[in-house]
């Protein structure tokens, strides 16, 4: 019975954030445009706000069922906040961000792909209005909390209960690929929580993760805003930044082999 309990607890807790965000987003349109009777013009200019509230809300209700569902285990293992895993965290975030585009150029190339690249980046162009304030509260700040507390705070760890740490991390990382709904992203999102996967089996701290995701998210948010000639140089950076994110990956899983001998 337990068992099937953790189960069903990925598939709802989805589920979850797919209906309530979006009818958010609908009461957030109604009450603004049918009861407050602002123009669509001037709910397109702010719109961001309406999107900050909902990511709030968000974030209190699913940090909420993660604390309920793990409530028991509060004396559970976990690495403690420190300069250098958060470090790390960051360095994996950007390698992974250098990763995605080098995947991006060659998904530009393919035609089979090329219709599902312009929707991500009409997509990306869409947030908050195209508000760069709003963006850098929406998508670098807003979207990585609930999602990482939605996906390896729930998700994974429900899965956890029941398969290896293998199997729960590719399957929530594939989960959150697939969410995203575009196969571009979806395969530069599964990289990514594979990657933030593997932190939090063995860390056993959200903040770890969360970082991983904001930092990709920063760098592209800043592609998205900055002139080719920074463009250029922050595209050099996450490059570079793909050795020493996959070295930092390796050791914490070497660290891992080493715990689990002691």
């Amino acid at each position: 019975m337990m068992k099937k309990r953790y189960f069903a607890i990925p598939i709802l807790a989805i589920a979850l954030h797919f209906l309530l965000s979006n009818l958010l987003y609908s009461l957030v349109e109604r009450l603004v445009l049918d009861v407050f009777h602002i123009s669509p013009q001037q709910f397109m200019n702010y719109s961001y706000c309406g999107e900050i509230l909902i990511y709030a809300v968000l974030i209190l209700v699913f940090f909420t069922l993660y604390k309920l569902l793990w409530r028991k285990e509060i004396s559970e293992p976990r690495t403690a906040t420190n300069f250098k895993d958060v470090l790390g965290s960051l360095v994996v975030g950007f390698g992974i961000c250098g990763i995605s585009g080098l995947w991006i150029m060659l998904a530009e190339q393919l035609p089979s792909l090329q219709k599902s690249v312009e929707a991500m980046n009409a997509g990306a162009e869409n947030i908050a209005g195209g508000n760069a304030f709003g963006t850098f509260m929406i998508a670098v700040i807003a979207a990585p909390i609930v999602e990482e507390i939605l996906f390896r705070g729930i998700v994974f760890r429900s899965m956890r209960k029941f398969s290896p740490a293998w199997a729960a991390i590719l399957i929530s990382s594939v989960l959150f690929g697939v969410y995203h709904l575009n196969i571009v992203q979806a395969a530069y999102a599964t990289l990514m929580g594979i990657a933030a996967g593997i932190l939090y089996e063995k860390k056993r701290n959200l903040l770890f993760p969360i970082l991983v995701h904001f930092a990709n998210n920063l760098i592209t948010m800043l592609q998205g805003f900055a002139p080719s000639e920074v463009n250029e140089l922050i595209s050099i950076f996450i490059l570079i930044m793909i050795a020493p994110a996959g070295y930092v990956v390796c050791r914490s899983l070497r660290q891992g082999k080493r715990a689990d001998s002691m």
